[in-house]
């Protein structure tokens, strides 16, 4: 089977390759905010940047949870139409701190990992997103599954 070279990066040597690990395709300093930051905060941020996932790290840059896309419109919007108190208590979730929406056991990889450490990571969880934490747990960066998409499109083209 063809060995690809998109998924080896160099070693040491001109001929040492190794398997490509997530330090080469992770986004190294996401956006992050904190768990006394609010909901409306992260919906924000989210619409303007473009992202679908904010991890929530402490004073110290450790991790403590991640807050999606999907969590807001789940714990926040309820996915359905809503009656006039439904919305006023929506518009009161919104004001809600992220650490009461956030995910607290979240599934993280380090940047040493190989990339197909992620790929069986998100098939396993159905997750769509691991950050990438150091030893002591601080956040070092994020990897999406668009991240993935982009790896993939440039094998395929």
């Amino acid at each position: 089977m063809k060995q690809h070279h998109w998924f080896y990066e160099r070693g040491e040597g001109d001929t040492d390759l190794r398997p490509l690990t997530l330090r080469s395709l992770m986004s190294a300093s996401p956006v992050t905010l904190a768990p006394d930051d609010l909901v409306l905060d992260a919906m924000r941020i989210m619409r303007e940047r473009g992202l679908r996932h904010i991890p929530i790290v402490g004073q110290d840059g450790r991790l403590v949870g991640l807050v999606t896309e999907i969590d807001i419109l789940r714990q926040v919007l309820h996915g359905k139409a809503m009656t006039g108190e439904e919305q006023y208590h929506a518009t009161l979730d919104v004001m809600l701190p992220l650490e009461d929406v956030m995910v607290r056991d979240v599934a993280t990889l380090t940047s040493a990992q190989p990339v197909a450490a992620a790929v069986a990571l998100f098939l396993d969880r159905k997750i769509r997103c691991a950050p990438i934490v150091d030893d002591g747990g601080k956040l070092q960066g994020i990897v999406t599954e668009s991240d993935l998409m982009l790896l993939l499109k440039h094998m395929v083209e």
